[in-house]
């Protein structure tokens, strides 16, 4: 499963909880604002009925004939509807509208001597309706409020709550990002310094100043500890190198002394023949990885001597495997190139790129090899050299390990056929790193092992 990124669950978070915060505060506040508001004015015009109820019953009273004017009155003064119904006849502000406007659960109620008060919906419009029984005039008086512009209000009072729902929302996000801007930004500045060390760049430091305190204690942290690896890494590489200092003088004699004996192995017996024969042998071995040690020390160190030179490909892999050939006694490989790809140029060292051709030759040859090609090729802008031979290959499970030091494959365990320190392969992928390439290895089409170089080609610009 892919981990998801810690600035993306960061801005959810915060975007999330910007929008479940608003929708809570939306809610708790329109509800609690219209209840509030709806109570209040159906009291109000509650006691605004009993009132004008009062008035009603001393209307029928004292002038019955005067009833009608009465409620005119009461109407525009309150701008409600008003009905009353005495002995079955109904007299309203409205004439024909008051069967129409009293919903019928009201003049049930009301029949049975109950103070009745409901809000209904009619025709789109919000009513709060008012039924009172007049028991000593056998009346019933009705007063309906217009509630309409109570809840225009309240859904404009919703709209304004929604559209600052929508802004705290939008906020919420913008401070998600700016928080994991903040918060990820020392992580990505890690990561990035901690890939420059692990490719070779080992001066690279976390900046500490003007750094929060928690960030602050982290870089020092971080700081400190590459330090301590760099000075570890510097000590081990000058313990390999004066070990191998150490070591040339008495290999030297040793060679010399094997020399000298080698004049005089005719007179030996067959016995002291083969003594001498693996003594060679082993020389030529413990030679060899006290060369690759010394290169390793120096590598490691960063005292190589590297001079990066802008080198056309087919050239220099010529000149490379010519000379590589000489000196190992073996027939030049095929070079297989296009004219165009001969010469594209790439920035190396010539000397550790030809230490990495020789070692990938003779390791070719070294496990079983009889023919070896190389062929170069462009893809995808970056410029490949492939290694292939017809040997027996490298299984799959010893691909990931073949490039560590002192690794030694199940095949390079017989010394008798194989003579090999385990450095040479490790010695080529840090040639390689150190010329901002990359180095696999696979199987080959001729049947044996590929090993692939990659480097990035030079444009014009950077030839310019």
């Amino acid at each position: 499963m892919r981990n998801r990124s810690l600035r993306w669950r960061l801005l959810i978070n915060f975007s999330v909880g910007a929008l479940v915060l608003s929708a809570l505060f939306v809610s708790l506040t329109y509800f609690g604002i219209e209840r509030l508001l709806v109570r209040n004015q159906q009291a109000t015009d509650l006691r605004q009925a009993y009132s004008n109820a009062v008035v009603i019953r001393n209307t029928v009273y004292t002038t019955p004939n005067q009833l009608y004017l009465t409620l005119n009155s009461v109407s525009t003064a309150t701008g409600t509807e008003v009905f009353t119904r005495t002995l079955g006849t109904w007299t309203s502000t409205s004439a024909g509208s008051a069967t129409s406007d009293i919903a019928p659960s009201v003049l049930r109620l009301v029949d049975h001597g109950a103070v009745v008060s409901v809000t209904t919906t009619n025709r789109g419009q919000v009513d709060y309706e008012v039924g009172i029984a007049i028991p000593a005039t056998q009346t019933e008086f009705f007063e309906v409020f217009n509630l309409t512009p109570l809840q225009d209000t309240l859904q404009r009072l919703l709209t304004v709550l929604l559209l600052a729902a929508a802004l705290t929302t939008l906020l919420g996000v913008f401070t998600g990002l700016w928080v994991s801007f903040r918060a990820v930004r020392p992580l990505n500045r890690t990561s990035e310094i901690a890939s420059n060390i692990a490719e070779g760049d080992l001066e690279s430091r976390l900046p500490t100043g003007g750094a929060d305190r928690e960030v602050a204690r982290l870089a020092n942290s971080f700081n400190t500890m590459v330090s301590k690896l760099v000075e570890r890494i510097d000590r081990e590489a000058r313990f390999v190198s004066d070990v191998s200092h150490e070591l040339r003088s008495p290999l030297t004699t040793l060679a010399t002394a094997s020399s000298v004996l080698q004049r005089f192995r005719s007179d030996m017996s067959e016995e002291a023949q083969q003594s001498l024969d693996l003594l060679v042998a082993d020389l030529e071995i413990f030679r060899s990885l006290v060369d690759d040690l010394l290169e390793m020390a120096r590598s490691d160190s960063g005292t190589d001597d590297t001079s990066f030179v802008p080198t056309p490909v087919g050239q220099l892999l010529e000149q490379c495997v010519r000379a590589s050939s000489q000196r190992l006694g073996i027939t030049p490989p095929t070079i297989e190139v296009e004219p165009r790809v001969a010469a594209l140029q790439f920035n190396v060292d010539r000397r550790r790129f030809e230490r990495v051709t020789a070692n990938l030759i003779e390791n070719a040859y070294k496990y079983g090899c009889t023919s070896c090609v190389i062929r170069i090729r462009e893809e995808g802008g970056e410029l490949v050299i492939d290694v292939d031979d017809n040997g027996p290959g490298i299984a799959p499970e010893e691909r990931e390990h073949i490039f560590d030091r002192f690794y030694r494959g199940r095949s390079a365990h017989d010394r008798g056929s194989v003579a090999g320190t385990g450095i040479g392969l490790a010695l080529v992928k840090s040639h390689v790193t150190a010329f901002h390439g990359s180095l696999a290895v696979s199987e080959s089409p001729e049947g044996g092992a590929r090993f692939e170089l990659r480097f990035p080609t030079l444009t014009h610009e950077d030839l310019a």
